[in-house]
């Protein structure tokens, strides 16, 4: 009988990692997006929301309704890979009207977690990304739930 180790662990932690890296860099490929800068970490975000965008294949999805995770996942991937977003873009990629959106990133402001910023070519463009404090956070949450540090 073979006891499972440390080496055991960490191989199939590594593996997984590399399958996820992977399937992720496939998706992103086809979605013509370009490589993170933070590999690693948007990585890890980008398999939490596949998970949840899959799972809404199988089940309605007003079953597991959280636009505001949905946000703080996006915008923690986002700022791993250098990019930022809209309002209205993150709208979509929530899954919820631009209302809602708007609802949400005013009490994830009022949590700290969330910055707006006007866009200076365009006044009808609003910029919105993690504060210090919302990507600490989700950085924390992704590096507990997975296990491993991450480097930022």
């Amino acid at each position: 009988m073979h006891r499972e180790t440390a080496d055991d662990r960490e191989q199939v932690l590594g593996d997984y990692l590399s399958n996820a890296a992977g399937a992720v860099s496939r998706s992103a490929g086809q979605a013509g997006l370009r490589p993170a800068k933070d590999g690693t970490a948007a990585t890890f975000a980008r398999c939490v929301i596949d998970a949840r965008a899959a799972r809404r294949k199988f089940f309605d999805s007003d079953l597991f309704a959280d636009p505001a995770w949905e946000m703080l996942l996006e915008l923690y991937a986002l700022e791993c890979e250098g990019r930022r977003i809209s309002v209205s873009k993150l709208s979509v990629a929530a899954g919820v009207p631009c209302t809602t959106t708007l609802r949400w990133i005013d009490k994830l402001e009022s949590e700290s977690l969330v910055i707006r910023a006007a866009d200076p070519l365009d006044a009808r463009r609003m910029w919105i990304g993690l504060s210090d404090v919302g990507f600490e956070r989700m950085r924390a949450y992704i590096e507990q739930v997975f296990g491993v540090g991450l480097p930022i």
